[in-house]
């Protein structure tokens, strides 16, 4: 679990990433907080191809339709398509729609793959299938090297475009 100060510190380095703010790279990020950082330049980007603006922590709520229009677009809409059953038969839920799906594609390589391992892995810890913890493992492996890539890029730009 990553401390509120570790997420701030993700998200004020992918803010700054996208706002262009000062000319020295932040200081090394752990892998989690990397994907993370990636993951919001990359959702930001997507929100606003769409015309939206991306959601702020210190930003006032935006009027509850574009609210509605940001969380449609952030996670997607209608039926979900990607389903895991659990052992314990809870059944977890995905769109493929949406700007966090396309993100975690561009990150992952294979969202509907990563959705399905990261599901079971996040679940059932080190009960989960050996096969799934390995998939899982070398899935973020690559997320983390696609990050660095995505990150790389968004501070040589100084924008999120």
């Amino acid at each position: 679990m990553t401390s509120p100060r570790t997420a701030a510190a993700a998200l004020l380095a992918a803010v700054c990433l996208l706002s262009g703010c000062g000319t020295q790279r932040p200081a090394p990020l752990s892998p989690d907080d990397t994907v993370r950082a990636a993951q919001l330049v990359l959702t930001d980007r997507c929100l606003l191809r769409r015309g939206l603006t991306p959601p702020r922590p210190d930003s006032g709520p935006p009027p509850a339709a574009e609210r509605r229009r940001v969380v449609r677009a952030l996670f997607g809409a209608g039926p979900t398509e990607l389903r895991v059953r659990l052992p314990n038969g809870y059944v977890v839920r995905r769109h493929t729609d949406g700007c966090l799906a396309a993100a975690q594609q561009r990150l992952y390589g294979d969202q509907p793959r990563w959705f399905r391992v990261s599901t079971t892995v996040d679940n059932l810890k080190s009960k989960a299938p050996h096969g799934d913890r390995v998939a899982y493992e070398a899935l973020r492996s690559l997320a983390v090297r696609n990050a660095r890539a995505v990150l790389d890029s968004a501070f040589a730009k100084g924008t999120s475009s």
